[in-house]
């Protein structure tokens, strides 16, 4: 009896170190983009963040003696896709080859004869004073940040997309907006609806989000369109997510429904009540291999048999067509309108 007792403090034991260990390595993998290439500077944390891998690595084969064989793998799944995010993100970080031709420069455009494409024509219907309103409410084309400073600060660099702190708002990102291999975040949103899909799916040169954080959204819609990497969503409650993404890891989250094409299982830790469908009909992006949207892990869950804390959206609970026409623009700026149709007060 005393064993089992010991047996089950050292289960608990290790359980509370690899969630610190595993959640300190996810933290040093997402900042990794951050930190400059000079000097060696990025090389030598991603050396650390593979040593504390191999640490990693090792705590889970010497735990074997005590943790079942179902826990064991469990483990040893959470270090193989951490070790494969840091693959997948040293792999985009790598510097291209800087062999190429060169094209000529295309003649300079002035004025009203400028493309659509060019940021010039970036509409910007914050205020109401430029573009054209929808409803008596203008859509507004998100702030935009190179990653630091103000998070309203308005800036045209491809590098990041950043909308922060926006209240009963309809969040547009127009289809000619031009932001190549841009990451994206949508930090602290209430009761908005979101809809970053046609320059990353629609646009004729349509360009996927490199990277896509949430968190902290509640009350609200988001149709993210295409992600080329991996997706980081974080306390969102009452919400609907859609998006085709490389991965997906879902953190403290509840009572949200995703729309899911994912190339690789779904990820969950520290959620309630969420749900998974595939992408709804129409909103396909035409990427290519198996959709794994339901082949979801729990890495709270340790024990056999179904998490109970994710489940499946049944098709006959999934929202219909008509529904995700007034997400991409048929019912403009009516926020409260749309919310409602989904359920979401």
């Amino acid at each position: 009896m005393i064993n089992m007792a010991h047996q089950e403090d050292a289960k608990e034991r290790f359980y509370r170190n690899f969630r610190m260990q595993q959640a300190n390595i996810q933290e040093q993998i997402t900042h990794l983009p951050s930190i400059a290439p000079v000097a060696g500077e990025r090389q030598d944390a991603t050396e650390v963040i593979l040593t504390n891998i191999s640490r990693l690595t090792n705590d889970v084969r010497d735990a074997t003696h005590f943790l079942p064989a179902y826990d064991h793998r469990v483990y040893t799944d959470a270090v193989n896709t951490l070790r494969k995010e840091l693959d997948e993100t040293t792999a985009k970080l790598a510097p291209k080859s800087r062999f190429q031709f060169r094209p000529r420069p295309p003649a300079a455009v002035d004025g009203d004869d400028a493309p659509k494409s060019d940021s010039r024509r970036l509409v910007n219907n914050r205020d109401g004073t430029k573009g054209e309103k929808t409803n008596g409410q203008p859509p507004i084309s998100p702030p935009l940040s190179p990653g630091g400073g103000g998070s309203r600060g308005r800036s045209r660099s491809p590098r990041a997309i950043k909308v922060e702190g926006e209240r009963d708002a309809v969040i547009t990102l127009p289809a000619d907006h031009s932001r190549t291999s841009s990451a994206g975040q949508l930090i602290d949103l209430s009761s908005c609806v979101v809809n970053l899909c046609s320059p990353t799916v629609e646009a004729s040169r349509a360009a996927p989000f490199a990277s896509l954080m949430l968190k902290g959204v509640e009350k609200s819609v988001v149709v993210a369109g295409h992600v080329d990497g991996p997706v980081h969503v974080t306390g969102l409650k009452r919400c609907v997510v859609v998006v085709t993404a490389r991965q997906v890891r879902i953190h403290d989250c509840e009572e949200v429904d995703f729309y899911l094409w994912v190339r690789s299982e779904p990820i969950i830790e520290g959620c309630k009540g969420v749900r998974f469908a595939p992408l709804p009909e129409g909103m396909e992006t035409g990427a290519e291999g198996e959709n794994k949207w339901k082949e979801v892990k729990d890495f709270l869950w340790l024990k056999e048999g179904q998490s109970p804390n994710w489940g499946v959206l049944g098709e006959g609970e999934r929202v219909k067509g008509d529904v995700w026409r007034g997400v991409m623009g048929d019912e403009g700026g009516d926020v409260k309108g749309v919310l409602g149709r989904f359920g979401i007060a």
